[in-house]
């Protein structure tokens, strides 16, 4: 059996403390990560609701929330849920990289999946729920069992290979692009393994569940997204390159994602010394077609926090590459070195950048102490989107749970809560009304709250008026 493990076992324990790390930084900044967009709203419902939340078929997310659920379902307070809620990522990833290097024996895959979530990791790490995170660490699992069990020839082998390609399937809609990379680089880095049926039937697996689901599970956030996709497709022909996201992504790379063009150039260049012509085209194949991709689909690519997330599949396509061919030609103590080094100056380039996460809830709690200064007898508060900071906000729509949990962490009773919509004249009405949750995809009656976590009081909605506007 072919050794995918460090002559050196301290690499894999550097990894170890890498992993440890992040479960480190999303303890401290709990707070940044949980009091955030889609973590607030999840939340929210699961406290209101009392169950995981699964948005548009992603089934795979709600591993990261039975901790969090387990919490409210015994009365801890919205620290400990939020808390347990941020550091479940991680601790996946933890898990996942024990499962690796442990089970699976190979320190290769163990460090792809330390890279993809420090080497383009910036503000990813406190957007921390988007479910492309979570499916490409599974797929990376997935290789190292295949890179464990390469001639599939255990009947146990294959209801694995349909669960694991399934759940991979219905983690995001883009995760097939990586499994198909992976797919085709093993393929060409080991033919004497992988070269036979089963592995191929692999491929065609992958293709048949892709089918299926878009056939069958369907949903209306994936359908408008690939609808904008055929649009622009269209509505930018034949001027692809001409796309704002481009020039974007390219300063991003300059400041923040410097070290993926480091490694894509190595990559290529030793591909091209070595005369590896098929590897070479391989990534530089898939890092273009991918960024064409991504950049047709959201053009403008407004929201950084949000485009990182889908760029982290660019880390497996370089690094995969770099751990497999170059990584074990070089010293075990000059990779030691390089990859602390690295880590290190990712980790504390993640750690530096909660900034601007922790200005947005500051913001948000002075923004409600602003409102109670006006009318000391307010809990409900609402503004219009011009009058704000919307480069602090990021996007408007989570505010009502990102104020609610905030008020319930800070003590206050009754309960907060700020509403800010870029039209607020439709929402003039409701904001009368003093039994009233407003948000802007639901507007809930005092019943529909859970009153031991957000007992509201009977207000209307008071407009607050910014200092200096």
């Amino acid at each position: 059996m072919k050794s995918y493990s460090f002559p050196l076992a301290i690499l894999r324990r550097v990894g170890y403390v890498s992993m440890f790390m992040l479960v480190v930084l999303s303890v401290v900044f709990y707070q940044e990560r949980a009091f955030l967009l889609d973590i607030a709203f999840q939340t929210f419902l699961m406290i209101n609701e009392g169950t995981v939340q699964v948005m548009v078929n992603r089934f795979g997310s709600a591993i990261v929330q039975l901790l969090p659920l387990l919490a409210i379902k015994s009365g801890a307070p919205i620290w400990t849920i939020s808390l347990l809620y941020s550091m479940s990522f991680p601790l996946l990833f933890l898990l996942i990289y024990f499962l690796i290097v442990r089970v699976f024996k190979n320190d290769l895959l163990g460090w792809a999946l330390v890279f993809l979530f420090t080497l383009i990791v910036y503000d990813a790490f406190y957007w921390a729920t988007s479910e492309q995170q979570q499916g490409l660490a599974v797929l990376l699992l997935f290789y190292a069992y295949l890179l464990r069990f390469p001639k599939l020839n255990q009947w146990w082998h294959w209801p694995v290979n349909f669960l694991g390609i399934s759940l991979l399937a219905f983690y995001h809609p883009l995760i097939f692009i990586p499994f198909y990379f992976l797919w085709a680089f093993f393929l060409l880095h080991q033919p004497k393994q992988f070269l036979h049926w089963r592995y191929l039937m692999l491929a065609l697996m992958m293709a048949v569940v892709l089918v299926v689901k878009s056939k069958y599970f369907s949903n209306w956030y994936d359908n408008g997204k690939m609808n904008t996709f055929q649009s622009n497709l269209d509505k930018y022909f034949p001027n692809y390159f001409d796309l704002p996201a481009h020039g974007k992504f390219l300063k991003n790379c300059l400041y923040y994602w410097y070290l993926f063009p480091v490694f894509f150039a190595v990559d290529i260049i030793y591909y091209l010394f070595r005369k590896y012509w098929l590897k070479a085209i391989l990534v530089s194949g898939f890092c273009f077609a991918y960024l064409m991709l991504l950049h047709i689909a959201s053009p403008e690519s407004d929201h950084r926090f949000y485009v990182e997330v889908n760029y982290m599949a660019l880390s497996i396509f370089v690094m995969v590459p770099f751990l497999f061919d170059i990584a074990p030609q070089l010293r075990a103590q000059k990779l030691l070195l390089l990859f602390a080094t690295i880590v290190l100056l990712r980790l504390l380039t993640i750690a530096w950048h909660h900034q601007p996460y922790t200005a947005r809830i500051e913001w948000i709690r002075q923004t409600m102490e602003q409102g109670i200064e006006q009318e000391p007898t307010a809990t409900r508060f609402y503004l219009p989107a011009s009058d704000t900071p919307m480069d602090t906000l990021l996007m408007p729509w989570g505010l009502p749970y990102e104020s609610l949990l905030i008020s319930t962490y800070d003590g206050h009773l009754p309960r907060r809560t700020l509403f800010v919509h870029q039209n607020i004249g439709q929402f003039q009405d409701t904001l009368q009304i003093d039994t009233a949750f407003v948000t802007e995809f639901k507007v809930y009656g005092l019943k529909e709250l859970n009153p031991t976590y957000f007992p509201l009081d009977t207000n209307a909605y008071h407009k607050v008026i910014l200092q200096g506007n």
